[in-house]
């Protein structure tokens, strides 16, 4: 079932993902990294910290990890409270994790925070459609059902308010609808944020 979902995961955000991942280095911490579906677009020399609070991935992760030749570490850890010194990464990537974080505005201080000067956050996540459309309406509906079945994934989030005010020196995003998911979760924001 994992397999298929990365696979399906694969085909909808491969060209995203090259772009935006293509000057990964230094210190990475993924958060939420599940089952290491971003590892085959990351390069061998960089310290790539996961913080997964689920431990059925772990031993898996490490092996793909290794696979791949990546220097890697995991931590118990949710993003509201990241347990790494201030500006010890030099990247931050975040793909469809930030629809199921608690506090939002909590989560993006602590990745502020762990970045160096000049460091990213790198973002892929579903959000919210436009306010007063029929796809909104349905994702409103479905929403308190999507996060009881989901681990309290949001699908009416407007992640790009919350990333645009939380004091990044500059962000970069598009909207997109993407194709391959399921109506509710086509609205996406993609881009990163400079410290």
């Amino acid at each position: 079932m994992l397999n298929k979902g990365e696979s399906e995961n694969e085909k909808i955000y491969r060209q995203i993902k090259a772009s935006l991942f293509r000057d990964i280095h230094g210190t990475v911490v993924e958060i939420g990294p599940g089952t290491g579906v971003n590892f085959n677009y990351f390069p061998e020399d960089i310290d790539w910290i996961g913080l997964e609070p689920n431990e059925a991935f772990h031993e898996n992760m490490l092996k793909k990890a290794a696979s791949k030749n990546i220097n890697a570490r995991l931590i118990n850890s949710v993003a509201e409270k990241i347990d790494l010194p201030d500006e010890s990464a030099d990247m931050v990537i975040s793909t469809l994790v930030l629809c199921s974080v608690k506090n939002m505005k909590a989560a993006l201080q602590e990745i502020k925070r762990v970045l160096k000067k000049g460091g990213r956050l790198i973002f892929i996540e579903h959000v919210a459609a436009p306010k007063k459309t029929g796809r909104r309406k349905v994702q409103q509906l479905f929403n308190p059902l999507n996060r009881f079945m989901a681990d309290g994934c949001n699908c009416t989030r407007e992640t790009w308010v919350d990333i645009e005010q939380a004091g990044f020196s500059s962000v970069h995003l598009r909207h997109e609808t993407l194709n391959g998911t399921m109506a509710v979760f086509a609205p996406h924001i993609f881009g990163y944020a400079i410290k």
